[in-house]
C-alpha cells in the first residue's frame, strides 16, 4: 500500500508544470555567488547550493557554509575538485562533460529537478526550467540569484558549451522538489 500511495503520489506531482516546481524567489537570493579566500568566486558551489536547496539536500544546500564539521566549498572548481567535496559530504553527484550535458539537462528538468551547468565563459548556474512549448530554458545566476533568464535553446547550446563543451552536475537524489504536493512551501 505505501508503495502505491508513493507511486500515486509521484504521478501527482510529474503531472504538474515545470513552473509550478520553481523555488520561492526568497530561497534563490540566499545563494549569491561570493569570493573565496583566494579571491576566487564561488559560482559551482553556489549553484549547486540552489540545488540542493530546491530538493532539500542539506549538504549540498549549504555548500557556502560550514555544515556537519565540514568547512565552505569557496573558490573556484572543477569537476573532480566538485565531486571530492560531494564525497566528504555523503553527496552522490553526476558530473557530465560534453556533447550529451544537454540531453542530461533536459532529462533532469522534465523529472522536476534543477542542475548546475557552465555558461559562459568560465562561470556556472543554476538552470531551473524547460518549457518544450516554446523551447526555452530557465535560468537563475548566481550573481543575481532574485532574478530569472529566459533565453532559447540555441542560445542556451552555445553559451553552455563555449568554454571547454560544456558541464553539468546532478544529485542523483534529486526529483520533484519538496513543495510540488500540496503540502506547505518550503520557508
Amino acid at each position: 500500500m505505501k508503495l502505491l500511495t508513493t507511486i500515486l503520489a509521484f504521478l501527482s506531482i510529474a503531472a504538474q508544470s515545470p513552473n509550478e516546481w520553481l523555488m520561492p524567489d526568497a530561497q534563490f537570493v540566499r545563494f549569491k555567488n561570493r569570493r573565496g579566500p583566494k579571491g576566487e568566486g564561488s559560482c559551482v558551489y553556489a549553484a549547486n547550493s540552489m540545488v540542493g536547496a530546491h530538493h532539500g539536500i542539506p549538504g549540498a544546500e549549504y555548500f557556502l557554509e560550514p555544515w556537519e564539521g565540514h568547512p565552505p566549498c569557496m573558490d573556484g572548481s572543477y569537476p573532480s575538485r566538485f565531486i571530492q567535496d560531494c564525497q566528504e559530504r555523503g553527496l552522490d553527484y553526476w558530473s557530465i562533460e560534453g556533447p550529451e550535458t544537454i540531453d542530461w539537462i533536459v532529462w533532469n528538468l522534465q523529472r522536476g529537478g534543477y542542475c548546475g551547468i557552465t555558461y559562459g565563459v568560465g562561470h556556472m548556474i543554476t538552470v531551473a526550467g524547460y518549457d518544450e512549448s516554446t523551447n526555452t530554458f530557465e535560468l537563475r545566476d548566481n550573481n543575481y540569484p532574485g532574478e530569472s533568464r529566459f533565453v532559447n535553446r540555441d542560445t542556451f547550446v552555445r553559451e553552455h558549451r563555449i568554454h571547454g563543451g560544456g558541464w553539468c552536475t546532478i544529485p542523483k537524489t534529486a526529483g520533484p522538489p519538496p513543495w510540488a504536493n500540496a503540502g506547505e512551501p518550503r520557508q
